[in-house]
């Protein structure tokens, strides 16, 4: 009770003392593309109130704008550790590590946030593209394996069903259906 009593008193150490005014004006600049301004900014937020879980989010978005992607990783794990169960850190997060080309970091996140939420129709996309990622096979080589192309079909498809008239989901579909023909009719390749 007393470290509450004293968490009260001291706001600002304890987190939840900003008056919001960094965050406003740090999202603000994250939406006009100015990420260096942003950054500051956010860290400000994240600063004035460790416990703001869009403070972080928007900080590593910043970041990723940035290119700085340690430390965007960075802000959405320490998102992560705010609200666990929200799936909103564990999609940032997802899109940092495909950006870098980790495959099995970014298939984590995304199976976590389907997990969490089956229905999440960004997730399931995701998991399709980022199955479609070259990554290095048994033998040594860089592509994408037929099980990869597999589990890409397999998420698209359950995404085709939540929105069946969902463009990008169809277009990706068909690609990873096209991808897998070729590999059953090889001769067929142009």
């Amino acid at each position: 009770m007393r470290a509450f009593a004293l968490c009260a008193l001291l706001l600002v150490g304890c987190g939840g003392g900003g008056d919001g005014k960094s965050l406003a004006q740090g999202k603000a600049l994250l939406a006009e593309g100015k990420y260096e301004a942003a950054a500051a900014e956010l860290s400000k937020a994240t600063a004035e109130d460790r416990n703001s879980m869009e403070a972080w989010l928007n900080l590593g978005h910043a970041y990723r704008g940035l290119k700085r992607y340690d430390n965007a990783l960075s802000a959405y794990v320490a998102a992560k550790k705010i609200d666990r169960h929200s799936i909103v850190p564990h999609l940032a997060h997802a899109k940092v590590q495909m950006d870098l080309g980790h495959v099995e970091q970014a298939t984590t996140e995304l199976n976590l946030v389907v997990e969490m939420d089956p229905k999440n129709l960004e997730g399931l996309v995701l998991l399709g593209k980022v199955s479609q990622i070259p990554a290095r096979q048994p033998d040594g080589t860089m592509g994408v394996s037929r099980a990869s192309l597999e589990r890409a079909e397999l998420n698209l498809d359950a995404a085709t069903r939540l929105a069946p008239e969902n463009a990008e989901v169809k277009t990706e579909l068909a690609a990873v259906r096209a991808k897998l023909a070729e590999l059953k009719n090889p001769a067929e390749k142009k």
